[in-house]
């Protein structure tokens, strides 16, 4: 499941949130079984692109850790931040879980100290921090070196095919290797997993990014302090418009500092302003959307007559129609009945009559859609 899931995204072009291959898991884990791998991959994309391909909008996923730091603006906001991160590494240099990893995974086992300690003529070494530029090594070698084929990813898959329903062998290490944030399944019972569970755990103690505690851990370099943390949980497909913004926050914050901090969290998530539509439109996807369905289709494949509809990048195109014995000529109808009598800014009627019944389509398509499907996307590519 682990190497599908590869292939799969490697096809895909981006990677998926666990939401998504939760939600497609099913089919993946029966799929799984069958030989042909590659007619396997292309059913699991297109059953993707499907859910995804709504006029466009860019595959969304969801970030489970908190986004890079957004500091505050001012001077005094800027110097605290600074003071705690200082004070925090100095203490977590003393903290018994990291002495005792770097004790025991951290000290080179090629030196003469070491020999000399083994044959019982010397003290236990010190261990040695490593240089930044040779994390990602390290980790790559432990992966691997917890497998009996020195195949990390093996590995990691058969423990995730073997395990028991109550069983989590696995943990996730993040880590920063060559200036990027990684992460990595890593086997929970060995040096990986140590690493895992203890960068965990002082991250939440001092309020750093999990991936820095594993990098200070491993380098000593010192992570900072976050003054608050934020996640974006971007949904997908027909519950786009539940996507969720969460933010934890230091109460010596002000409240401007934190309107400030969320326009720029929120920038990452889309490319310019997203604009609230009008009551109007809002009563529009409230009257249609109980009695239309919604899907993508390629965009002859339809019984529609007149001009096919435009596909988005992956070839397909979003359907919006009358279903349940509704059609668009009742639904303006209905419409009229009840908001016909209204008006919006600068006198203009809700009313829709005979000759603007393709405009009351348009509105109310458009007015579904952005309703339904804001164009969110991935905070990972927000930068």
């Amino acid at each position: 499941m682990t190497n599908l899931r590869a292939d799969v995204e490697k096809a895909l072009g981006w990677r998926m949130s666990d939401a998504m291959w939760e939600d497609l898991a099913g089919d993946g884990e029966a799929m799984s079984q069958r030989t042909d791998r590659a007619a396997v991959r292309r059913e699991l994309v297109t059953a993707i692109k499907q859910r995804m391909a709504i006029y466009g909008h860019t595959p969304a996923t969801r970030a489970d850790g908190p986004t890079p730091s957004m500091r505050p603006t001012t001077v005094s906001a800027s110097a605290r931040i600074d003071a705690l991160s200082a004070i925090y590494a100095a203490w977590a240099n003393s903290d018994s879980k990291v002495e005792w990893f770097r004790r025991s995974y951290l000290v080179p086992q090629d030196t003469p100290e070491y020999e000399a300690w083994i044959a019982g003529r010397g003290d236990y070494p010190d261990f040695q921090l490593l240089p930044p530029e040779d994390v990602n090594q390290w980790i790559m070698d432990h992966f691997n070196a917890d497998s009996s084929d020195s195949n990390g990813t093996r590995h990691i898959e058969a423990l995730l095919t073997a395990r028991r329903p109550s069983e989590n062998p696995v943990v996730d290490l993040w880590y920063i290797a060559n200036h990027r944030e990684l992460a990595l399944t890593v086997d929970s019972r060995w040096t990986l997993g140590d690493l895992a569970k203890i960068s965990m755990d002082i991250a939440g103690t001092y309020q750093w990014r999990q991936s820095e505690a594993a990098t200070f851990v491993l380098t000593g370099r010192q992570p900072e302090v976050f003054v608050y943390t934020g996640s974006a949980s971007i949904l997908h497909g027909a519950t786009a418009a539940c996507s969720r913004v969460t933010m934890t926050l230091d109460p010596f914050l002000t409240p401007d500092q934190v309107a400030d901090i969320y326009s720029r969290l929120k920038a990452r998530l889309h490319s310019g302003p997203i604009k609230s539509l009008s009551e109007k439109h809002y009563r529009l996807a409230q009257h249609i959307g109980p009695h239309v369905a919604s899907r993508v289709d390629h965009p002859r494949r339809t019984g529609r007559t007149g001009r096919p509809l435009q596909a988005g990048p992956t070839g397909l195109a979003h359907f919006i129609e009358p279903a349940d014995g509704a059609t668009w000529q009742s639904l303006r109808r209905d419409w009229n009945n009840l908001y016909g009598h209204r008006t919006g800014r600068g006198g203009k009627a809700w009313h829709y009559d005979y000759q603007n019944h393709a405009n009351f389509i348009r509105d109310a398509k458009k007015a579904f859609e952005r309703l339904l499907f804001p164009p969110w996307k991935r905070p990972d590519e927000s930068e």
